[in-house]
């Protein structure tokens, strides 16, 4: 059985008071302002209605302003918050806490009965979109070099499969469980719905998002609406300019301080009106293909370690549903971002549970994952970005230098190719002896090889510009296999040497 693999990567408020006109869009999140909000069914911020408030001017005259248009937050009974601070909502249907009108900003006095969203270890959706790409490669990688047909595990997380002679099975498997290359699968599926590689046949495209999110999160925290909503904001997913597959989004105009003036500003969200989570259906098609108990299979069961006697204490192993173990049965069908939300927090839930509560020696007393073997050769053929490809930043027009390009091999199997480089002059024509091509042959997993060559050219006042490119048949990530450098040609006469 041959495996072809296309891989495709795309990638409390409390200032001075002013005003302004026209709707701006919305300023970079600050992780301080992000609290629990009374939402609307598709996530979006319910909001005070608009209108004309007192307020005073700067010389403590009493003056009618435009304002409404305020989040709500909602109200959280503390010791330090007073009781006055809850205020029916707009619409009703929750206690909120007293904002005003005019800033928007929560009462003073009622700050204490607002609560922000614990993001935990989700904070790192902060990062970079060079360091996004970086998780979503490795995740490309090891989905594609796997030797086993990727499975599902009792959460819904993606299993890859290492053929190794020391192993009891003669194999070793692995979840995707880096909360980064989660965060990267989830911002992935959500820009293009795609992130390079097949998914199994029984993960959908937000399913998948929604378990990578789960998955990414604190274990024992909570992923809920509140925290869905701002991280596609902190990701820039929920920016009007960014392309989602939940377009169109859905925009609204909010009134709030930014950098001490209040102003509109705009605000975008994501549609996730067409989801839809059932947890009985989600957890029976988990794990996939089913492997528990081994001798007969049955969908949505897995294993986990039980309490017999507290006391003594003694433990067995347990097999049997899921949704039993880890969710005492309750159901739940919905639609929408809350149900998006539900899914993401369900996978949470199970793996914490499976960490909780672990076979012992799994390599004893565990069910082995099943790997169906791949009748395929794959590799990761890649020139570094860094060190990749070597050549002379200054060159002296008419002597003779040299450039180095190495290849590697991120396995697992032997790789056979070519890598050409070319140098191609800004005022046109090439260097002599352009394109170069050099062969390896069976480069094993995690070697390198390494090629030199002299030329030379007579040529001042311009640039060379170098690219060097592998290509090995069974390449799975050919997205890392070019790079490119350039060379400044100086004249002939002396101290121009590098």
């Amino acid at each position: 059985m041959r495996r072809t693999f296309a891989v495709r990567f795309a990638a409390a408020v409390v200032g001075t008071l002013a005003f302004a006109v026209g709707a701006q869009q919305a300023p970079p999140v600050d992780y301080g302002d992000l609290i629990i909000l009374y939402r609307d069914a598709n996530g979006v911020p319910n909001l005070t209605p608009e209108g004309m408030f007192p307020s005073v001017d700067p010389e403590g005259n009493p003056i009618m302003v435009e304002g409404g248009l305020c989040q709500q937050p909602i109200y959280f009974a503390d010791d330090l918050c007073p009781l006055e601070c809850a205020v029916p909502s707009v619409p009703p249907g929750a206690d909120v806490v007293d904002v005003d009108q005019t800033t928007c900003a929560v009462v003073v006095g009622c700050e204490a009965c607002t609560q922000e969203v614990d993001f935990g270890r989700i904070n790192e959706a902060r990062s970079s979109d060079e360091v996004f790409d970086s998780q979503l490669q490795d995740v490309v990688v090891n989905l594609a070099t796997s030797d086993c047909v990727v499975t599902l595990d009792p959460a819904g997380r993606m299993v890859t499969g290492t053929v190794d002679a020391t192993a009891p099975d003669g194999y070793t498997t692995s979840a995707i469980d880096s909360p980064l290359q989660n965060l990267a699968i989830y911002r992935q599926l959500l820009q293009t719905g795609d992130i390079g590689v097949t998914l199994p046949q029984e993960a959908s495209i937000l399913d998948t998002a929604a378990r990578g999110l789960g998955a990414a999160s604190d274990k024992s925290g909570e992923v809920n609406v509140d925290l869905v909503a701002y991280l596609n904001m902190i990701m820039g997913l929920s920016d009007p300019a960014t392309t989602t597959i939940l377009d169109p989004k859905i925009c609204i105009e909010v009134r709030e301080e930014v950098q001490g003036t209040v102003q509109l500003v705009t605000k975008c969200f994501l549609n996730y009106g067409a989801y839809v989570y059932s947890r009985v259906d989600n957890f029976t098609a988990l794990p996939a293909p089913p492997y528990i108990p081994e001798e007969d299979p049955t969908p949505g069961w897995f294993e986990y370690l039980v309490v017999l006697d507290s006391e003594v204490p003694t433990f067995t192993i347990a097999q049997g549903p899921i949704t039993t173990a880890v969710f005492a049965d309750a159901a739940f069908d919905g639609g929408n971002i809350g149900a998006f939300a539900q899914a993401s927090d369900d996978t949470r839930a199970t793996i914490d549970f499976m960490h909780n509560w672990p076979v012992p020696n799994p390599d004893v007393y565990a069910t082995a994952v099943p790997c169906e073997p791949l009748d395929a050769i794959t590799y990761d053929v890649s020139i570094s970005e860094q060190s990749g490809l070597q050549v002379p930043k200054n060159y002296v027009s008419g002597t003779q230098r040299e450039f180095v390009v190495t290849v590697a091999n991120g396995g697992p199997d032997p790789a056979t190719g070519t890598v050409t480089v070319t140098a191609v002059l800004g005022t046109g024509g090439v260097v002599p002896g352009s394109p170069w091509t050099f062969g390896f042959t069976e480069l094993a997993d995690g070697q390198s090889a390494s090629f030199t060559q002299l030329f030379a050219v007579t040529a001042s006042g311009t640039t060379i510009t170098w690219t060097a490119t592998a290509y090995a048949p069974y390449d799975v990530v050919p997205s890392n296999n070019t790079v490119t450098a350039t060379s400044t040609i100086k004249g002939s006469g002396g101290g121009n040497r590098p």
